[in-house]
């Protein structure tokens, strides 16, 4: 049987489940985490703010599945999500993303974040 690649199809996006908590909300920081439904380590990944359809990049992580992120302290109070593509080589030519997740709403206060709805798919 042939492959997704010697078909000419792009391979299928894996889903992510990505989990946003705020450490301190006064000052805007959380920790974002992010699985695979299966095991799979990836070489790196872009943290997305998202607001409505607009995604604002905040940060690359290498070779881990967590990460802090500040808020930028103007940032208007509003409800948000965290996206996470994820890629299995850091070789951006190719263009390929390995998978991707979004995070569950969260509210951000106009003094800081308001309230933690947990995790998302």
């Amino acid at each position: 049987m042939k492959s997704h690649t010697e078909l000419g199809e792009p391979p299928a996006i894996e889903a992510l489940r990505v989990t946003v908590e705020f450490d301190d909300a006064a000052h805007r920081s959380l920790r974002v985490g992010w699985t695979p439904d299966a095991y799979r380590r990836f070489e790196s990944a872009r943290i997305f703010l998202v607001d409505g359809a607009d995604r604002t990049y905040l940060r690359l992580v290498d070779w881990q599945d967590r990460t802090s992120i500040q808020l930028p302290e103007a940032l208007p109070a509003g409800s948000y999500a965290i996206d996470v593509d994820a890629y299995g080589s850091a070789s951006w030519g190719d263009g390929h993303l390995d998978a991707r997740g979004r995070s569950d709403c969260f509210t951000v206060a106009p003094g800081g974040a308001e309230s933690d709805s947990g995790s998302g798919d």
